[in-house]
C-alpha cells in the first residue's frame, strides 16, 4: 500500500507541475479580443474563407465562424 500512496503522490505533483508550466500559455492566448467582421455578409459557413477575410480586409490576427444566435456569423480576433 506504501508504494501507491507514494506513486500517487508523485503522479499529483507532476501534474501541478505541469500545470504551473502551462499557465503562461494560457494567459497570452486571452489577449485577443473577439468581434463581428465588419466586412463579411449573410451566414458564415466557410472558415478559411473567414479567416482570410478578417487578416486580409480587417487587419485581424485571426478569424472564424461562430455560432451567434440565431445565424453562425464571422468572427474577427484583434489584440485587445
Amino acid at each position: 500500500m506504501s508504494k501507491s500512496a507514494t506513486f500517487i503522490t508523485l503522479l499529483f505533483a507532476a501534474l501541478v507541475l505541469f500545470a504551473a508550466l502551462e499557465a503562461p500559455t494560457m494567459v497570452e492566448a486571452q489577449k485577443l479580443c473577439k468581434r463581428p467582421s465588419g466586412t463579411w455578409s449573410g451566414v458564415c459557413v466557410n472558415n478559411n474563407a473567414c479567416k482570410n477575410q478578417c487578416i486580409r480586409l480587417e487587419g485581424a490576427r485571426h478569424g472564424s465562424c461562430n455560432f451567434v444566435f440565431p445565424p453562425k456569423q464571422c468572427i474577427c480576433y484583434f489584440p485587445c
